[in-house]
């Protein structure tokens, strides 16, 4: 395979996860926000997600998965994890200012993870499931202000973002050896993985949108202060 980006322990590569990652092999943590259920944004994938996330588990080989969700999608998406990896808990990515979908109070993001916890090493002796994120980041609140999908990626945004401050949480508690994320959109966990210090491998369909990865990932000043890698001033986004 033929890397769309290769450099300073970043990999992201262009093309479908259930062909790329049987060739990528053992990595120790996934750490992804898939296709949901019920997508409200018409992403490569959202008319099958279940069977997407099915076939994509199928061919995963890593120590621990830890599958990012919005609190209004339904849990049994996940039913396609193997018992090769059991559960081990679910984590709440609060928003300290919640938004609203009609009557939906939402309220943040929920993550679950599966199989063996990384090393106890100071900072994650045990392993807690509670983050409050304490503000929007600077690319969501411009997706925001886009209500149709072809406003968003007319202006080179990821439709659906996630809070740096929640990837970031994830990346440094659960976190171990080679990080990987199959559906990587435009680089949140790659940003937060190599933030942190560690290599990190994505995979995205969209060809738009490996390359806003490849150059957030190549224009950001990196921060290795801390098990919560910080967001550089300004950015953050899925």
């Amino acid at each position: 395979m033929t890397p769309y980006y290769d450099h300073a322990g970043v990999t992201i590569y262009h093309g479908d996860c259930r062909e790329i990652l049987p060739s990528v092999g053992f990595v120790n943590t996934v750490i992804t926000d898939p296709v949901w259920p019920y997508a409200s944004q018409a992403l490569e994938g959202s008319d099958r997600p279940y069977q997407l996330f099915a076939e994509m588990v199928e061919v995963l080989w890593c120590d621990r998965l830890v599958v990012q969700l919005g609190c209004d999608s339904d849990p049994r998406f996940l039913l396609g994890v193997p018992a090769a990896l059991p559960f081990f808990r679910v984590i709440w990515l609060e928003y300290a200012c919640p938004t609203h979908k009609g009557r939906l109070l939402y309220t943040g993001d929920v993550a679950y993870v599966f199989g063996k916890p990384p090393a106890s090493a100071p900072g994650r002796r045990v392993m807690p499931g509670r983050f409050l994120s304490s503000r929007p980041d600077a690319v969501r609140m411009k997706v925001t202000k886009h209500k149709e999908w072809g406003r968003a990626s007319g202006n080179g945004l990821h439709p659906t973002p996630r809070r740096y401050q929640h990837v970031a949480y994830l990346v440094g508690k659960w976190g171990e050896g080679v990080i990987c994320d199959p559906f990587a959109g435009s680089g949140t966990t790659l940003l937060a993985a190599k933030n942190g210090g560690y290599k990190v491998i994505g995979i995205e369909i969209e060809e738009r949108f490996c390359e806003i990865a490849a150059k957030r990932i190549s224009q950001e000043v990196f921060d290795f202060s801390g098990a919560q890698p910080s967001e550089p001033k300004g950015e953050g986004e899925e």
